[in-house]
């Protein structure tokens, strides 16, 4: 995270002044999306605006907030649209889930090298 922070800032240093805010940010966008979407939070207890805002005050430069605007940009785009790994959507369809049914375990780690993705001999084939 901090190296994708240093060069995410190098590279739009028009967005944020400091690689801390760019890493802080980060972090706050995974803490959202497992938040928001995560089966075990109840719905009353999932993050809502507000907090995901008051949670990001005085990240930026000298302390300053971002823009309210920018940070209900990334609330609304995470709870629209949850970011997920292609190896986690790939076991949850291996193992049937879907919104109306549990997450079937049992069978989770039956095909281990499926579930967690290509083994690194494979990955360098590819």
């Amino acid at each position: 995270m901090e190296k994708f922070a240093e060069r995410y800032t190098r590279q739009n240093e028009e967005v944020f002044t400091s690689a801390d805010t760019a890493f802080i940010l980060g972090f706050s966008v995974i803490m959202l999306n497992t938040d928001l979407h995560n089966p075990s939070i109840k719905p009353e207890r999932r993050m809502t605006l507000d907090s995901f805002i008051r949670n990001n005050r005085g990240i930026s430069a000298n302390g300053g907030d971002l823009p309210v605007d920018f940070l209900t940009g990334i609330y609304d785009r995470i709870k629209a649209m949850p970011f997920t790994l292609k190896e986690d959507d790939d076991a949850r369809e291996k193992a049937g889930d879907n919104a109306q049914k549990e997450f079937d375990t049992s069978s989770l780690f039956a095909d281990a090298a499926g579930f967690f993705g290509s083994s690194a001999d494979d990955r360098k084939r590819e």
